[in-house]
């Protein structure tokens, strides 16, 4: 998401900096984030931490989180934006999925540094899909958990934080989705006809009655994207 982020707001002629541990800049013990923040307008925090551990994923995100918006205050940024999940605050959901309570975690650290942070939340990407027809796999036959989600296009996401960049304008919260609310069953079905045609998907309960009956679905969503997922799924630079 990084990356895709970045390539939006380059080609609307903004000067891009990449902040990585590849770059010498670890938001984890917080080296060189004043370096990498100097004479930065804003930050964009499009970490991530790949872990199902609640413990793991809370102690990554309200770590990182609490370092970006230190060294955003000392450097005088104007604005951090944050990129998270919709309903990762839904017990519900989050005790679940321990990588949304480290979302959660995230939002609250940046909410109590007092650092003007705009927290764009988004649906489940299409990605997803895609991710999940390839994990769970017993030769041609993929396990695929039911969840009704309202998904959108990753680009589409990176493009709306481009856009409160742009604005420059402090906001509470934004919630991204896309145009329609499908099962990830029928997704994975619809992707693999595309890409993998001998592969056979099996639903699967998943995690919980929450989660397959529409817990993950935003609510009060602020932008929907238009982008539906079989337009998606046939564009070749996805």
């Amino acid at each position: 998401m990084g990356g895709r982020v970045c390539a939006h707001l380059e080609a609307r002629g903004h000067s891009v900096g990449r902040a990585s541990r590849g770059a010498g800049v670890d938001a984890y013990t917080g080296a060189g984030l004043a370096d990498a923040f100097s004479g930065a307008d804003a930050v964009v925090d499009c970490l991530n931490v790949r872990t199902l551990s609640e413990r793991k994923a809370v102690q990554f995100f309200s770590t990182t989180a609490s370092n970006v918006a230190a060294a955003a205050r000392t450097g005088g940024v104007a604005h951090v934006v944050c990129l998270s999940i919709a309903n990762v605050h839904d017990p519900a959901v989050s005790r679940r999925i321990g990588y949304y309570a480290g979302k959660a975690a995230q939002e609250g650290a940046y909410r109590d540094s007092g650092a003007p942070v705009t927290v764009v939340s988004s649906a489940q990407w299409y990605e997803l899909a895609r991710t999940l027809l390839h994990q769970l796999r017993l030769g041609r036959i993929a396990f695929v958990p039911h969840m009704l989600i309202q998904p959108v296009a990753a680009d589409s996401v990176a493009a709306v934080l481009a856009e409160v960049v742009e604005k420059r304008e402090v906001q509470a919260s934004l919630i991204v989705a896309g145009p329609e609310r499908r099962d990830l069953v029928d997704l994975a079905r619809r992707l693999a006809a595309v890409e993998e045609p001998s592969a056979r998907v099996i639903g699967i309960p998943g995690l919980g009655r929450a989660v397959r009956s529409g817990g993950l679905v935003p609510r009060g969503t602020s932008v929907v994207d238009s982008v539906r997922f079989e337009d998606w799924a046939l564009r070749p630079w996805r």
